[in-house]
């Protein structure tokens, strides 16, 4: 008789425990409304503190916490930090005098590879002469260097350049 009972249940599809005997923790739900307009509830233990920011499931659009009577709860923001390059990074774990000497290390081990540690170490030598007089700790920020040409601007050069040619010709034309 029991085997017909289980005879139309697919495996899987439901759970063959009961609900008898279970205690379900002490919970809370919390309500959160996105600046669209959707509103979430999201299921806490009853001693948690529920964040003033959560994620929507649905939209994952972020949801700010509501009060019970529907109003925001008061919520700042955690102040941003400023973001740190790698080179800032490494000068929090190396002195300028110590990233020198792991630059010459290297230097040395790359012209021995390329059997460079003759012919061309004058040559290597003046710059590194330079590179010492650089004050490592002195970087420009990131907006203050030259970028690259995209590939339509390098077009528009060159032919701004071409231009400047052939008006440059034709004047010396008129002079003649």
């Amino acid at each position: 008789m029991a085997d017909r009972s289980l005879r139309g249940m697919r495996l899987g599809a439901q759970s063959l425990q009961s609900d008898e005997g279970v205690v379900l923790v002490d919970h809370q739900l919390r309500t959160y409304a996105a600046e669209d307009g959707e509103r979430f509830v999201v299921t806490f233990a009853a001693d948690a503190e529920a964040p003033e920011v959560w994620v929507s499931p649905k939209t994952g659009v972020e949801g700010r916490l509501l009060d019970a009577e529907g109003d925001f709860v008061p919520y700042e923001a955690p102040e941003a930090k400023p973001q740190r390059t790698h080179w800032d990074m490494l000068l929090e774990r190396r002195t300028a005098e110590e990233l020198e000497e792991v630059l010459q290390v290297r230097l040395d081990y790359l012209r021995e590879r390329r059997g460079t540690t003759g012919r061309a170490a004058a040559a290597d030598k003046v710059s590194d002469e330079a590179a010492a007089e650089l004050d490592l700790t002195q970087v420009p920020e990131l907006p203050d260097r030259a970028r690259a040409l995209t590939a339509e601007e390098k077009v528009a050069a060159e032919k701004a350049a071409k231009a400047a040619k052939r008006k440059k010709a034709a004047a010396n034309a008129k002079k003649k």
